[in-house]
This record gives C-alpha cells, structure tokens and sequence, in this order.
C-alpha cells in the first residue's frame, strides 16, 4: 500500500508576476458618483467628522447618491464629462488613433441596455448587477419587444457603412493628422474607449 500524500498548502507554487503597468497610459476618468464621494467626504472633514468605519461610511454615501435629485448631481455630471473629454483626448495621442474615423453601431442589445440604465437609474449599487439583470431581462424578452431595438440596430449599421464609405478615402491623411498632433504634444478626441471596455463585459454576461 503506498504512502498517503501530504496536503499540498501551495507552498513552492510561485505567483505569476502582474503584467507592468504602463506609466505613460493616460489615468481613467473619474465617474460623477467618484466625485460626489470626493465631495462627501471634503464636508465630513469640514464638519469635524472622522470617518472610522470605511465600508459602513461607504453604503451611507451611496444611499445619499441614490436619493440625490438631477439638479444636486450635475455639478458632479459635469465634472466626470470633462474629465471624460480629457481621457479621450489623451488616449488618442496615446494610442495615435484617428478620432475622426465613425464609431460603429450599437447592437440591439446594447441599445435595449441602454434604456434599461435609464429606467434602472440608482437602483444597482454595482454595474455587474446591473449587467446580470439586464442580461436576464433581455433573454426573457419575445421577437416583438425585441423588434424595435433590432430595427434601431439596423438603421445604425446602415449610417455607420455609409459613414465608412465616406472616410475610408481620407484614412492616410487624417491618420498622419493625428500623428502630427501627438508628436507635437497636442491631443484630441478620440471614440469612447471606456465604454468599448464596457461592452466587452457587457456582451460577456449576455
């Protein structure tokens, strides 16, 4: 009878590195919840208040953000498209993309996830919860409550291939526009990257 083997507790395994970051990658754009939290906690400093407890402090602030009225969010709407206006221009430099190249249509899905945002506004405290019902939602919809977002899909498909007729002739040029203004130091804006991320996810969890 051979000898039993000893539990393994992982010793000797050793953990992949993490890939470098690099330096040079233009910082993500801050979210207007990020700001109000900012904001929140510039107020609490002011009032004397310490915060001690993080994750209850946390959920606090989220159900104040939840509750806040459109006219109290957009000073922080605004902050979060100008930090999104900075983000884009300097990925473009960074990436050395053309920004004038059309952005491609939006599938029926996303169309449909984009109206469930808005019918679904403060609801979920976590975008992935917000996904999964979506994506659950989605599914349990027949051909005809589908039929308008596929329609709208459609018209999109056809501007973007129009789009793309008109631009494929002046690609060489823009591009070395694009080029020029970076190496010059001079950024501009670019298609949204974050939300191409997003979709990523978003179809991932479909």
């Amino acid at each position: 009878m051979g000898r039993p083997k000893a539990a393994s507790n992982g010793a000797g395994k050793r953990k992949a590195p993490a890939a470098a970051k690099d330096p040079n990658k233009p910082k993500r754009p801050t979210s207007a919840y990020f700001y109000f939290v900012a904001d929140q906690r510039v107020q609490q400093k002011a009032a004397g208040r310490k915060i001690t407890k993080v994750a209850e402090w946390t959920k606090e602030v989220s159900a104040i953000w939840r509750e806040i009225s459109d006219k109290d969010r957009k000073q922080f709407d605004v902050k979060a498209a100008a930090d999104k206006a900075r983000y884009d221009e300097e990925m473009c430099a960074y990436k050395g993309k053309d920004p004038n190249k059309p952005k491609r249509g939006q599938s029926a899905y996303f169309l449909f996830l984009a109206d469930f945002r808005a019918k679904n506004k403060g609801v979920y405290d976590e975008n992935k919860e917000l996904l999964r019902a979506a994506g659950a939602e989605w599914k349990d919809l027949d051909d005809e409550e589908k039929k308008p977002y596929d329609d709208a899909a459609a018209i999109e498909k056809k501007n973007y291939e129009q789009a793309m007729k008109e631009y494929k002739p002046n690609v060489p040029a823009k591009k070395a526009k694009v080029v020029e203004a970076a190496s010059n130091g001079h950024t501009e804006s670019e298609e949204d990257d974050e939300e191409d991320d997003d979709e990523e996810e978003e179809e991932d969890d479909e």
